[in-house]
C-alpha cells in the first residue's frame, strides 16, 4: 500500500498545521473532513436527484418534506431543505453548543445546494425499483457515513429530535421513529402505499451502509481459545498472523484443572487460517469466534478519541 493511503500517515497528516491564520489554524484534520463531507453531500445530493425524487421515493428527515413541498407548491428542493434546516441549526447551536457546530452547518448547506445545482447535469433512473431504491439508499447512506465520520450531521430531524430528548427528556430514538413513521404515512398519502414501501427498504439500505461506515472498515473478530498448548498456539498466532496474544489462567468447571485460556484479534479475512493453526497446534482446543464491530489498538485502528469536540 502506497506511504499516503497508511493509517499512520493519515494520522500524521490530520496532526499537521497546514496554514495558520488569525481565526484559527487550517489542520489536516480539518481539510480532511472537510473533504468528507464535501463528498458525502454530493453523493446524497446524486442520489435525491438520480434515483429518489423522479421515482417518489423519501429518503426521510427534512428531505422528505423538501419533497412534498416540491410536489405541493413547486419549492426547490434544495432551498427549501436548507431553509427547514436553519432555523434548527441555529437554535441548536444557541441552546446545546458546539454539538451543532460549524461542521454540521456547512454540511447542511452543501447537501442542499448540491440537490438544486446538480438537477440540471445528472440522468434520472426510472421503471426498475429494485435499481433506483437500493442505489438510492446505498448512495445516500454512504453520503450520510462520510458525514458522521467527519464528526458531524446533515442536519434534518436529528436537530429537533435532540432538542426534545434535552428539554423534554424524550429519547432520541422515540421521537426519531415517531417522526419517521409520519413521514412515511406522508409518503403514503401523497405518493401512495407503493412508493412509501419502497422508501422504508431505501431507508433500511441507508442504516446498513451507515453502520457498515461507522464500524465496518474497524471491525475484526476475537477469539477465546482453551488449550492445553498454550506456548505452540501463541507462537503460531504471533508468527503466522502478526497478531497479539494475551494469556489467562482458568479453571475447568467439570475438572477443577488449571488450563490457559488465550485471547486474540484478528480480522475477517484471518478467521480461517487463524482455525487452522489452532487446529494444528491442538487439536483438542476448545475455540470461541465473535464478531466485533470495531478493533482498536496495535495492528488495527489508532486508539483515539472518535468524537473530538469541534
Amino acid at each position: 500500500m502506497p506511504a499516503f493511503l497508511t493509517l499512520s500517515s493519515l494520522h500524521h497528516f490530520n496532526r499537521r498545521v497546514l496554514l495558520r491564520t488569525r481565526w484559527g489554524n487550517l489542520t489536516g484534520r480539518l481539510l480532511y473532513h472537510a473533504l468528507l463531507i464535501v463528498l458525502g453531500g454530493l453523493l446524497m445530493a446524486l442520489s435525491v436527484d438520480i434515483f429518489l425524487d423522479p421515482n417518489n421515493v423519501v429518503p426521510g428527515g427534512f428531505t422528505a418534506l423538501a419533497i412534498f413541498a416540491n410536489r405541493l407548491w413547486g419549492w426547490r428542493i434544495g432551498i427549501t431543505l436548507l431553509a427547514l434546516n436553519v432555523p434548527f441549526l441555529i437554535l441548536g447551536m444557541k441552546l446545546l453548543g458546539v454539538q451543532f457546530g460549524p461542521k454540521t452547518i456547512f454540511a447542511a448547506a452543501v447537501s442542499s445546494l448540491a440537490i438544486d445545482f446538480l438537477r440540471p447535469y445528472v440522468p434520472t433512473v426510472q421503471g426498475e425499483p429494485l435499481l433506483y431504491t437500493l442505489y438510492g439508499g446505498l448512495l445516500y447512506g454512504l453520503g450520510m457515513g462520510l458525514v458522521f465520520r467527519a464528526d458531524a450531521t446533515s442536519g434534518g430531524t436529528e436537530i429537533p429530535a435532540k432538542l426534545l430528548e434535552h428539554f423534554r427528556g424524550v429519547k432520541m430514538s422515540s421521537s426519531l421513529l415517531a417522526m419517521d413513521v409520519a413521514i412515511l404515512a406522508l409518503a403514503a398519502f401523497f405518493f401512495g402505499l407503493a412508493p412509501a414501501l419502497y422508501a422504508l427498504i431505501a431507508t433500511w439500505v441507508m442504516a446498513r451502509v451507515i453502520d457498515f461506515l461507522e464500524a465496518g472498515f474497524n471491525a475484526g473478530n476475537t477469539a477465546f481459545i482453551v488449550t492445553g498448548q498454550p506456548d505452540a498456539v501463541c507462537a503460531s498466532i504471533m508468527e503466522q498472523l502478526n497478531r497479539g496474544v494475551t494469556i489467562l489462567r482458568g479453571e475447568g468447571g467439570y475438572t477443577g484443572a488449571e488450563r490457559a485460556m488465550l485471547f486474540t484479534a484478528v480480522n475477517r479475512r484471518q478467521v480461517p487460517i487463524l482455525r487452522e493453526l489452532v487446529s494444528a497446534a491442538d487439536p483438542d482446543a476448545f475455540m470461541v469466534i465473535s464478531p466485533s464491530n470495531e478493533v482498536l489498538g496495535e495492528g488495527f485502528k489508532p486508539l483515539t478519541r472518535t468524537r473530538p469536540v469541534k
